[in-house]
């Protein structure tokens, strides 16, 4: 600080009155306007009173001291050199700028931090993008940005690089090796760290963009899980589970004894995905035709009255095992039948499964006569956005009567009906 401007720190009143004299400078973007002067005490007008050679009387009187006339009053000193915010920022330490200046240079560092991503890794500019919107679910990244942005340059560009080598090819990892495998860290993705928070991020953006996720960031155990488990990523191998009954699995060996002793007991299986990738194939004891059911106490009552016959039961959304066995199933040249509760949340899960298995699925019980037997008293009118996603030709005239009616209809509605369509099929 240049030696002859100390006397504004030194002298009382000054650094409160060049405080207040900044903030007005900011919000008007020139330097025009007063500021109160009312709660100064006696000392402080007075040492500011001298200063621009007025009496204490009349400063007191006005209440206030504009700021052009105190940059007129500097050039009766001996700082006639200085403009006023030239000697707001000697004495204050600081470089002042306007609110309007500010905003221009944060959105020229903003612009600056999201280039260096894209030169880095042009292939994520689907996630930048999407983190530069500013929508909701990005708030808390942008938090971090404020704290400090070369730090979360670091986060992001080390979650990139991990996300670019995540398993292929039908594979899973578990989320620890993983970490370990392309950070060095088996920690560096646990979910109470920023990196694994932002991991589930990317992997929830990347999902949202192909369509596949409406629901915003996981909130639950289980959806966390599910998440990462449509990445080839396992947190829990034991959790995930999937419950069938019908099927044989057969592994490096030969057929399972496990499954092989459940089919000819005809025992319902609760099938982890731990155990699922332990096997090669899956197919049903008899025929070609699987039913998969999403609601658990349909599909219990289905199977006491239709014994053997092969049936998987996903308890509502589906899980990475749910997934894992379902693939194994189309690989051996299995159809799926799906019948699920019709509802926006039933309606997306049939879209899904549609998506990844096209021609190999059909819907079971899912259209529009289905729908008005099945149909229950519950409003679901601020849900109906969510069935936009559903485009499948198949459920086009059942997804219109819904949002006519703008009531669920459950499956336990109907599961008389579904039991008579598995014995016709499968007892001959």
């Amino acid at each position: 600080m240049n030696d002859n401007v100390q006397v504004f720190r030194e002298e009382p009143g000054f650094l409160k009155l060049f405080t207040l004299f900044k903030e007005k400078y900011r919000s008007l973007g020139r330097v025009g306007g007063a500021v109160s002067i009312i709660d100064f005490s006696n000392e402080e007008v007075e040492s500011i009173a001298g200063f621009i050679g007025q009496s204490v009387d009349t400063l007191r009187d006005k209440g206030k001291i504009s700021l052009l006339s105190f940059e007129k009053a500097i050039a009766r000193t001996p700082f006639a050199n200085y403009s006023l915010t030239q000697l707001l920022e000697e004495v204050l330490q600081e470089s002042i700028l306007t609110k309007n200046e500010e905003q221009a240079f944060d959105k020229e560092r903003e612009r600056s931090f999201f280039q260096s991503l894209c030169s880095m890794f042009q292939d994520g500019k689907w996630w930048w993008d999407w983190i530069q919107s500013k929508s909701s679910d990005t708030r808390w990244i942008w938090s971090l940005y404020k704290q400090d942005p070369n730090r979360l340059l670091e986060k992001l560009t080390a979650v990139f690089k991990a996300f670019q080598q995540l398993p292929t090819n039908g594979e899973f990892e578990r989320l620890p090796l993983f970490a370990q495998r392309t950070t060095g860290n088996p920690h560096f993705f646990d979910y109470d760290q920023v990196t694994g928070k932002l991991l589930i991020h990317c992997l929830h953006v990347d999902q949202a963009i192909k369509g596949f996720r409406e629901s915003g960031m996981p909130k639950t155990t289980e959806e966390l899980n599910d998440l990462l488990g449509q990445y080839g990523l396992m947190r829990d191998d034991l959790w995930s589970f999937v419950t069938c009954r019908g099927l044989l699995a057969e592994d490096e060996y030969g057929v399972h004894p496990v499954w092989k002793a459940a089919a000819n007991k005809d025992t319902v299986l609760n099938v982890p995905i731990k155990e699922l990738l332990k096997v090669k194939k899956v197919s049903p004891v008899k025929g070609d035709k699987v039913w998969v059911i999403e609601n658990s106490s349909v599909c219990s009552t289905i199977v006491d009255e239709v014994p053997a016959a092969p049936i998987i039961c996903t308890h509502g959304q589906f899980r990475t095992a749910s997934w894992v066995l379902l693939d194994h199933l189309i690989q051996t040249g299995c159809s799926i039948y799906y019948s699920g509760d019709i509802d926006p949340e039933g309606l997306t899960m049939a879209q899904r499964l549609k998506d990844r298995y096209q021609d190999r699925v059909t819907f079971w019980r899912m259209d529009k006569d289905s729908y008005e037997n099945m149909l229950s008293e519950e409003d679901i009118s601020t849900r109906l956005t969510k069935i936009d996603s559903v485009t499948s030709p198949e459920l086009k005239e059942v997804v219109r009567s819904i949002k006519v009616r703008k009531k669920a209809a459950y499956q336990e509605g109907i599961v008389s009906k579904l039991i008579h369509d598995i014995k016709e099929e499968f007892i001959k």
